[in-house]
């Protein structure tokens, strides 16, 4: 697999070569685990939710939600940032070190 958005690398940036050849999907894997468990989580919260008896219990669970519905939002961003974004801002600030691959 050529670099990711086919950019190839050259001089200071030729490590993100081999970089790119691999860590697109790892992160992507990551993502599909981490959001699958993040929803599973959040069901398991929603009920909590829906069957806790006191305010303080409604509170906690709402909490918690809350914070996985954030960590998950988070987590891709990031992983589309470093998978699609990043590659674009690299090839727009060193036009001379990052090469659009012609090809396959």
């Amino acid at each position: 697999m050529q670099a990711l958005l086919n950019y190839t690398y050259k001089n200071n940036f030729a490590w993100l070569n081999d970089v790119y050849n691999v860590l697109p999907n790892i992160l992507w894997a990551i993502l599909a685990f981490a959001g699958a468990a993040g929803t599973v989580y959040a069901i398991v919260l929603g009920v909590n939710l829906a069957k806790s008896e006191t305010d303080d219990k409604r509170k906690t669970a709402a909490t918690r939600i809350k914070n996985t519905i954030i960590g998950v939002g988070v987590l891709i961003v990031i992983v589309v940032f470093i998978n699609v974004l990043l590659p674009m801002i690299l090839a727009a600030a060193f036009p001379e070190d990052v090469v659009k691959f012609i090809g396959i």
